[in-house]
């Protein structure tokens, strides 16, 4: 006999009501997994670069063991200035090469350092008189631009965009920002106050005691220089390639003007040597508060500022080859402190 079919079975299914709140459930649980994930992703960002400013590091201390200094900022730049009466004649000869460029072979890019020609410009960019006469003539730097226009991923911060890398130029004008096809980079020398205007051997070949590792060009620092202690003095710097000027650095083979320099004033109007009144803006992610860029809506940076894409600070190289996380808080006296390499500041490793 055969069975009656079975009436008011209920189906098997979600209903509307249902449906929307297990949508509404996997949205809420990807909102909370988000910022989780990208805070892993900017966890290995940063740890990559400071793995980068490990390798540059120990490459300066490799260069410093092969040739007694670390490699100056850059070599005959397009500096402005006179011809000092002790200068031994070549102040108006332009190489721009980099300490980048000069610490190639201890990063593992011995092919690159084998392909550029020390003995000729890197770009072609020059300045004010004396400093218009490039090495080998005009075009000389064309030797160099495969090497100078290449991306070298040590040099690069993971957390920051690229501009245009490599630019097809970098000028805005002729002269201290005539690049070519300049390949950008993400770190920069810390110098003091004593930016690319001071020529080391316009100073004399001194070094000056509130100057960094990297003041002016030309004169390298020896470890015994750095009397302020190598666990207490910056060695390399973050800087993030967009500023608020397009032909402004970073960029890490081409010594034109504002490659490879950063920039660190006092905030004490007591000591007038080393005192701007825009100081602030060569704090860690300060802006530019020079007029001429004002308003700045995004908080760009001024040409050598130091700055990065990590959340609250930036990552730092040390003389001892330490890397430390800097936050956008540190004490201004401290900022400039660790800047310095004679000034005789007593700073406490838990300052900063």
């Amino acid at each position: 006999m055969p069975t009656a079919p079975l009436r008011g079975r209920a189906r098997s299914g979600f209903t509307l009501i249902e449906l929307l709140v297990v949508i509404a459930i996997i949205a809420v649980l990807i909102a909370l997994l988000l910022p989780a994930v990208q805070a892993a992703r900017e966890a290995a960002r940063r740890a990559q670069c400071m793995n980068n400013l490990k390798q540059m590091g120990l490459a300066m201390h490799n260069y410093e063991s092969a040739t007694g200094a670390f490699p100056p900022a850059k070599i005959y730049s397009a500096t402005a200035g006179t011809v000092p009466a002790n200068d031994p004649g070549n102040l108006g000869l332009v190489l721009n090469t980099t300490a980048f460029a000069l610490i190639l072979p201890y990063i593992e890019q011995g092919t690159l350092s084998n392909a550029y020609n020390y003995s000729l410009p890197s770009c072609p960019a020059t300045n004010a008189a004396p400093n218009k006469t490039p090495v080998g003539g005009a075009g000389s730097y064309l030797a160099n631009t495969t090497v100078t226009s290449s991306v070298v991923a040590a040099y690069l911060c993971p957390s920051d965009a690229p501009i245009a890398t490599p630019n097809p130029t970098a000028l805005t004008s002729t002269g201290p920002y005539d690049g070519f096809r300049s390949a950008r980079g993400n770190y920069v020398l810390p110098c003091g106050r004593y930016y690319e205007m001071y020529n080391g051997r316009q100073l004399g070949g001194a070094r000056p005691a509130d100057g960094g590792v990297f003041s002016g060009n030309d004169v390298p620092t020896r470890i015994s220089n750095v009397t302020d202690g190598l666990s207490n003095t910056t060695l390399i710097l973050e800087s993030v390639q967009e500023k608020t000027n397009v032909a402004y650095g970073p960029y890490w083979g081409q010594g034109l003007w504002t490659s490879t320099h950063s920039l660190i004033y006092d905030n004490n109007p007591a000591n007038t040597a080393s005192y701007s009144v825009n100081w602030s803006s060569t704090m860690p992610n300060g802006p530019a508060t020079i007029t001429q860029f004002s308003p700045n809506p995004k908080r760009l940076g001024y040409a050598w500022a130091s700055s990065s894409r990590h959340p609250g600070g930036i990552n730092v190289a040390f003389a001892d080859g330490s890397v430390k996380f800097i936050k956008n808080s540190i004490n201004p006296s401290t900022w400039f402190g660790i800047n310095t390499i004679a000034n005789g500041e007593v700073i406490s490793s838990d300052s900063f």
